[in-house]
Formats: structure tokens, C-alpha cells, sequence
């Protein structure tokens, strides 16, 4: 049986994990033939989607997430992960995550995390995610859909245009400080 916490607990995380991935799908118009032509693309290699996101931020409309360029190895099959934190704020609730991230030939990206959340009365619910997105490429067109459910949308045209998703990706970490700033007031 799970208890009441847990549930509200596990709503609260779900809710913050798609305010930051909400704004990520833009509506575009003809969705039918963005699926078709994604479907027609080749799913991106490791190299590819590393380079897309090593060392960069991507920005949330209430937060964002940064994808280390680092190795580390802490374990025996983590060879090629890197770190990754995220924040997510709306209002008096928060939320940061730590974990890692890595990519697969078949254009997987993940963020595997363990997630702290300050809920209702400022209790505080940690919860462990993986979230993983696809990406395929033709002729420099990047499309990008969330593993489990949704659709495929443009992450990046070729020639790249001002709402391109992929240009909320910036240099450097624009997160630590923050999610330290969060760890400090969840203690």
C-alpha cells in the first residue's frame, strides 16, 4: 500500500518534471508531417547527441538543466555518464535534482536523477526519475520527442531559426548555483 505522502509526493515530482519539459514541444502546425518526416530521419549516434547538450544549460521557462561534459566514474556500468542538475521554482514550491545523464546510439538522451521537492507546509519529497527523449536527424533538422508519449517535433531547422528549442541550450552551467542554493534551504 502506498501512503498519502507518497502519492502527493509522486504527483508533486510529475508536476515538476513537466513544468520543465512542458515549453519544450512548440506548436507547429501540420504535426502529421512532422511525424512523418522525423520517422523518415535516422536516429542520431551517441557522439551526436553529446555534442548537442555536453556543457550546455537548457533553460526552463521555470528552471533549467545542466548536462556536464565530464566523465565520472563512480560504478561499474558508468563509464559514460555525466553529471546533470536541474532546478525548477513556480511560486513558494521548488525543486532541484542531481543524477547523470548519457546517450545511445539509437538517439537517447536521459537524465537519471534523484529529485528533492519542497510540497505543501514546506515538507520536503525526494523521488528517483529517469526521463529520456529521442533525437533523429536528416539534413541537418534535428527532431526530438519525449521517450514515453508525445510527439515528434522540430528541436532544431536547418538554417536554425529564433523559436528553435535547441537555442534554449546555452553555454556553461547556469544551475549549480542554484540548485546549491535550494540544497542549503532543504536542510
Amino acid at each position: 500500500m502506498f501512503s498519502i505522502r507518497s502519492i502527493i509526493s509522486s504527483a508533486v515530482l510529475f508536476v515538476f518534471m513537466l513544468a520543465g519539459t512542458a515549453y519544450a514541444a512548440p506548436k507547429q502546425p501540420a504535426a502529421d508531417a512532422i511525424e512523418k518526416r522525423a520517422a523518415a530521419a535516422t536516429p542520431m549516434k551517441a557522439s551526436a547527441v553529446e555534442k548537442l547538450y555536453a556543457g550546455r544549460t537548457w533553460k526552463w521557462q521555470n528552471g533549467g538543466g545542466f548536462y556536464s561534459a565530464e566523465t565520472t566514474a563512480r560504478g561499474l556500468f558508468s563509464a559514460n555518464r555525466k553529471p546533470f542538475a536541474a532546478w525548477s521554482r513556480k511560486r513558494a514550491a521548488w525543486s532541484y535534482a542531481e543524477g547523470n545523464w548519457y546517450a545511445t546510439n539509437g538517439g537517447k538522451l536521459c537524465m537519471r536523477a534523484l529529485w528533492t521537492s519542497k510540497v505543501a507546509k514546506g515538507s520536503l519529497a525526494r523521488s528517483g526519475a529517469i526521463t529520456c527523449f529521442l533525437h533523429r536527424e536528416k539534413h541537418g533538422v534535428v527532431y526530438q520527442k519525449p521517450f514515453k508519449g508525445g510527439k515528434w517535433y522540430v528541436f532544431r531547422h536547418n538554417p536554425a531559426r529564433r523559436d528553435d528549442e535547441a537555442r534554449k541550450l546555452v553555454k556553461g552551467n547556469r544551475v549549480s548555483k542554484e540548485v546549491s542554493h535550494l540544497k542549503a534551504n532543504s536542510r
